[in-house]
């Protein structure tokens, strides 16, 4: 790595540092006696320690899982079709998990509607897989099945939230994005995540070696479609444990990479790392501003994270954009 690489990694490093600072302690008693209190056991019981473990913590937890995993969802997708505005949510997983939501909302008055979206994620991901074909699996036909799968559910929900106007408002505002009450512990949802990091990671190097022509590399089409098929898969998990942790928030996996690949170049090896940190970051800092820029009112998470995203895209994309085409 150069020298100029390694302090654009030290940048992101800071910025995610203070990312999780403000996320924590940003509007609570000065840093010093929060970690004094921390020190001699004093926090214990006190609105600090309620506001942290009960509200602060677990929103940084989901913050750091959605982002990392819809950067890096969004790499893999990006590597595997060679096209850079692939998107996480290509396999269908977005109207898939939002279905599942409002299922939840009209059925079982909003109760774990992270979890229906999750599993609306899932199966949504496996149809459009499965009816791609494994034997004759081509990007091309994934792409086309899950924006026709993603088509006829966006009608379903637009159709339920019509039929059902008194609770139109809490559906609109759901499926923006935003985290939900836990229905697993935080620590199993992080373990969870730590396990997909390093199922991903090893296989990292073998998208290094695809994004050359499979038809170099491979000795057969099937050899090259197996790769594309795993990382297919490790995508939609990636993405629906996003879904789970934040619900829909679809911006982040196309920025996220774009901006990691302009800054770093094509090694998957720098890529996973930098996408894990810009990832959160955008997250993290998202949620900052959605909890405070309009106190007491909170902005909802989807709207800030492309609100937050765009112009730092923008810019990139008008200084750096020929660096996409290489």
């Amino acid at each position: 790595m150069t020298k100029k690489r390694g302090l654009i990694f030290l940048i992101l490093i800071f910025g995610f540092i203070l990312s999780l600072f403000l996320s924590l302690f940003y509007g609570l008693d000065n840093f010093s006696d929060i970690l004094k209190g921390f020190l001699d056991g004093s926090i214990k019981n006190s609105n600090t320690e309620i506001i942290l473990s009960l509200i602060r913590i677990p929103s940084v937890i989901k913050a750091i899982v959605a982002g990392s995993c819809l950067a890096l969802s969004g790499m893999f997708l990006q590597t595997v079709s060679k096209n850079p505005l692939a998107d996480p949510y290509l396999t269908g997983l977005s109207s898939g998990a939002g279905l599942g939501i409002v299922i939840s909302i009209l059925l079982f008055n909003s109760i774990n509607y992270s979890l229906f979206g999750f599993l609306g994620a899932l199966v949504s991901a496996a149809l459009v897989i499965s009816l791609s074909g494994f034997s004759k699996f081509s990007v091309t036909k994934l792409i086309l099945i899950g924006l026709s799968l993603n088509l006829f559910t966006s009608s379903i929900i637009s159709f339920l939230i019509l039929l059902n106007p008194d609770k139109a408002y809490s559906m609109t505002l759901i499926l923006t994005g935003g985290f939900s009450s836990a229905d697993i512990s935080n620590r199993m949802l992080f373990l969870i995540f730590c396990i997909l990091l390093l199922s991903c990671a090893f296989f990292i190097p073998k998208l290094n070696i695809m994004r050359l022509d499979n038809r170099l590399i491979f000795k057969n089409e099937k050899a090259a479609n197996k790769y594309s098929i795993i990382f297919i898969i490790l995508s939609a998990l990636l993405t629906s444990l996003s879904v789970y942790s934040a619900g829909i928030l679809g911006f982040a996996g196309i920025i996220c990479p774009l901006l990691v690949r302009l800054l770093f170049g094509g090694d998957a090896r720098i890529l996973f790392f930098g996408n894990i940190l810009t990832g959160s970051t955008l997250l993290l800092f998202s949620n900052f501003l959605a909890n405070n820029l309009i106190y007491p009112m909170q902005i909802p998470l989807g709207i800030v994270v492309a609100i937050t995203g765009a112009p730092f895209f923008v810019f990139f994309l008008l200084k750096k954009g020929g660096a996409l085409l290489k």
